[in-house]
């Protein structure tokens, strides 16, 4: 390796560490935009269809907003009701879930299965779990804080979608040949991710909120909502949407309930993410699974709950953009989960 090559591999390395740092400490500015851009990448499809479909613009765009001005409305209050008579009735619940966990220990011993309850209790730390999940709750119901500036960003987003593509077809005439087609393409990527991921999430919610109705749990409509949200997490989403519904049910119910409910989530979760969205995916996301994981860390730890729910869309935004320089394709080769289709 020459010596200019070393540098220009120290000033990149030295830049990409300045961008994500940039990111980092621009994330309260940059998180509402970037939850508004991807929300109007999903609703584009639907806008340009009802255009398609004879619609005039103006009343596209009009039916289009009042969905979304419902949607932001209702979700945003019956989150702020649920968790508002959650942390109500916390202390009780979590009273009760000691109880029942000290009641289940007595069980097994009157059947000659001794579990030592101060080690289980000093391990497993039920309080610290009870806390935990309610802080989960009332993190992600914070994703709605900001709902008013998201409908105002996705409605200036849409109207500008109206005219972006003669923009970027005039941009090409200054030597950015092929810059429309290869946006497009992204934009199609994204879309087919987005349309079949929200499908898959919106069957996990009401899945759950169907099960938690059988098992009359309290909340059943807020866990299908957070069942539904991070569904959109690689990896972990699931797993995090069943702590707090599980725990409840322990609290309520007790353990032979939780276990049931727990068991529902693992055939819930099974189901869509090992059978379902495999099979409608189709192309896939074009990335490894070394990749995915990896992004759901990074992007979780530059913006917080909202990079982790984007993490998968972020990383594809980089990988086009990798894509575009003949001098970091290699890298976008990396990123990809099939060296073939990037090789053609």
């Amino acid at each position: 390796m020459t010596s200019s090559s070393v540098l220009r591999f120290v000033v990149g390395f030295a830049a990409v560490v300045v961008i994500v740092a940039g990111l980092k400490a621009a994330a309260p500015l940059l998180v509402p935009f970037i939850l508004s851009l991807f929300i109007a990448l999903l609703l584009s499809p639907l806008l340009q269809w009802l255009v398609r479909k004879g619609v005039p613009k103006a009343l596209a765009f009009a039916m289009v907003i009042l969905f979304v001005f419902v949607l932001f409305v209702s979700l945003t209050g019956l989150v702020s009701s649920y968790v508002a008579d959650l942390f109500a009735h916390a202390d009780d619940w979590q009273a009760a879930m000691v109880e029942n966990l000290h009641q289940w220990i007595l069980y097994l011993d009157n059947r000659g299965i001794h579990v030592d309850q101060e080690l289980f209790f000093s391990m497993v730390q039920p309080q610290k779990l009870f806390g935990f999940t309610l802080s989960l709750v009332k993190n992600t119901s914070m994703l709605l804080s900001n709902s008013l500036l998201i409908f105002f960003t996705v409605v200036f987003m849409l109207i500008e979608s109206f005219t972006i593509k003669k923009k970027i077809r005039y941009i090409e005439k200054f030597g950015t040949s092929g810059l429309s087609e290869r946006i497009d393409a992204f934009t199609d990527r994204i879309n087919h991710y987005f349309t079949l991921k929200t499908f898959t999430s919106l069957i996990t919610g009401l899945w759950i909120v169907a099960v938690l109705y059988f098992f009359d749990v309290p909340y059943p409509i807020l866990w299908g909502i957070g069942g539904f949200m991070l569904n959109f997490i690689p990896v972990i989403g699931s797993i995090i949407a069943a702590i707090p519904p599980v725990l409840l049910t322990l609290a309520i119910h007790g353990f032979s309930d939780a276990f049931w409910v727990t068991g529902w989530f693992l055939v819930i979760n099974v189901t869509i993410g090992n059978l379902l969205e495999p099979r409608i995916m189709g192309r896939g996301l074009e990335l490894s699974e070394l990749v995915v994981f990896v992004s759901l860390v990074f992007w979780g730890w530059v913006f917080g709950k909202v990079g982790m729910l984007l993490a998968v869309p972020l990383t594809m935004v980089v990988k086009f953009a990798l894509e575009a320089s003949r001098s970091t394709r290699w890298i976008a080769v990396l990123l990809s989960d099939n060296i073939k289709r990037e090789m053609k």
